[in-house]
Parts: structure tokens; C-alpha cells; sequence
């Protein structure tokens, strides 16, 4: 289903915080570990991943606490046939519900509209980070389709 991205904007509500490039690389990967509340194991290169993500085109924003720890992040992809992915929008838990995921979402979002992408897409993991998402100009469009092997590949 086609996408008309001219009904959609974005915003960048008053308020959020500052938004700033990557910390150091152990202070990024601590903060991607403790955002995602060990749901991944500990990225051992997640500091690389997300600067390879740059290195390509891609974008990646932090946002500093006021005591200068990495309160939360996100990246986004560089633009294939006009569109990028953003995803992993963590926010530490110390810091939720202050607009961090907001701040990173429309910050990467205006990144890769200045950049030429057309669209910016991404997949909400719940009705909470949806508000987040719709909050800074994002809308539900389209239809995603999935496939599962029906057992497992040799």
C-alpha cells in the first residue's frame, strides 16, 4: 500500500530535551544494555554497530541527563529507495517519561528528512511508545506481512 507522506509532519513538541551525537562507546553500550532492561545480552559492539550505522549514512541520537549520563538513544538508517528505518528508541529507566524517546525520534527523523529520505518508518512495540511515536508526526499506514518457517532450517 502506498504511502502519501504528504498528509504527515513532524513535530518536535516544546519541551524535550537536547538532543546530542553518541557518548563514549562503553557509556553507550551501559546504556543500550540498562534501556532495554537485559532483554538482549550485553552488546559487546554496540558502540561499533551504531557507529558503522553513521559511517553508512544512517543517523544516531542521545540524549545527555543532566549529570551527563546517557539517558536514552536511537538510530536510524540510511535511506534505501527513499526510506529509512529508526529503531532502537531506548530510554533508561531513571529517565522514562521525559520526553527522551520523543526528543530522539523527531531529532533522527528531521536527520534523514534533511538528508533526502521521503519517508522514515517504524514499528512501535506498544500502545505507549505508538503515543510516543504519533506524538512527534508519525502515523499508522500501510500493512506489514510476516513469515515464519514451519520448522526450523537445517
Amino acid at each position: 500500500m502506498p504511502l502519501d507522506v504528504q498528509n504527515f509532519a513532524l513535530t518536535r513538541p516544546a519541551g524535550l530535551p537536547a538532543t546530542r551525537s553518541p557518548c563514549s562507546d562503553a557509556e553507550i553500550d551501559a546504556a543500550l544494555t540498562e534501556a532495554f532492561g537485559a532483554e538482549f545480552p550485553e552488546p559487546a559492539d554496540g558502540a561499533s554497530l551504531l557507529r558503522r550505522t553513521q559511517e553508512r549514512g544512517g543517523a544516531v541520537r542521545f540524549v545527555r541527563a543532566a549529570g551527563g549520563a546517557c539517558a536514552g538513544a536511537a538510530g536510524c538508517s540510511a535511506p534505501a529507495e527513499g526510506t529509512a528505518e529508526l529503531a532502537g528508541v531506548g530510554t533508561r529507566p531513571a529517565y522514562r517519561r521525559r520526553g527522551v524517546a520523543a526528543a530522539v525520534t523527531s531529532a533522527l527523523a528531521g536527520v534523514l528528512f534533511e538528508r533526502g529520505a521521503e519517508s522514515v518508518w517504524l514499528e512501535p512495540t506498544g500502545d505507549g511508545s505508538r503515543r510516543v511515536y504519533e506524538r512527534v508526526g508519525f502515523r499508522p499506514a500501510g500493512i506489514r506481512l510476516y513469515m515464519r518457517p514451519p520448522a526450523p532450517l537445517p
